[in-house]
């Protein structure tokens, strides 16, 4: 049984290539095309559709917004990427979209072949330059975030903290907290004490302050 292909892409001269293309290889069949990712819908609401293939930069709806509203509608459509934009950050958003297959444009007709298949099988592919690619990003991303400075400002209260403060500002006192939760007085009064450490402050007026000016309970 041949696999069933539509073929997104706003250029008629591409798509009549890809479509000469598959014609000549056993297994492959194309059922139909559209020039933008709104016929797109349109067109394949009753149609049986092994692997859509569509590009990213087009009119009306850019290809990850036609990939995001594909999976929502269709969870089980098997979708991969032709696209002559090789960056990492076209080729993440395609594939947090949904998108199982990733080549580029200039990839030649074997290669496509194997994209399809493999696609279809619901795995992923995707050819050199787009692994390379993938890899680059990812280890920038983790490069980027290991680089980032923490906020000297940014206050960090655990739930229990912020559970204490709010019988705090109920009026409860720290034995009264204590037999709420059910711990130890000990316990409490540590907390407390680490609170203040965090905040800086000193009495129940200070805390009160602090805590609305950062919005620590919202």
């Amino acid at each position: 049984m041949d696999i069933r292909i539509f073929i997104v892409d706003d250029h008629q001269l591409f798509i009549d290539g890809l479509k000469a293309i598959f014609k000549r290889i056993t297994g492959l069949s194309v059922v139909g095309y559209a020039l933008s990712g709104k016929e797109c819908l349109e067109k394949i609401k009753d149609m049986e559709i092994d692997v859509l293939i569509t590009d990213i930069s087009m009119p009306e709806m850019k290809g990850e917004e036609l990939v995001q509203h594909l999976i929502r509608t269709f969870p089980k459509m098997k979708i991969l990427t032709l696209s002559m934009h090789d960056d990492y950050g076209h080729i993440d958003k395609m594939l947090k979209a949904g998108a199982l297959g990733y080549v580029l444009k200039n990839t030649g007709a074997s290669e496509l072949r194997e994209a399809v298949e493999t696609v279809a099988r619901g795995e992923n592919f995707f050819t050199s330059k787009v692994s390379d690619a993938i890899a680059k990003g990812y280890i920038q991303e983790v490069k980027n975030v290991e680089s980032q400075v923490p906020d000297e400002n940014e206050i960090f209260l655990t739930r229990r903290e912020k559970g204490i403060l709010k019988l705090v500002f109920k009026g409860f006192s720290s034995q009264e907290i204590a037999d709420e939760l059910m711990l130890s007085y000990h316990t409490i009064t540590q907390h407390r004490k680490n609170i203040n450490a965090k905040l800086g402050t000193s009495n129940k007026l200070e805390i009160e302050n602090i805590v609305k000016e950062k919005g620590l309970l919202n």
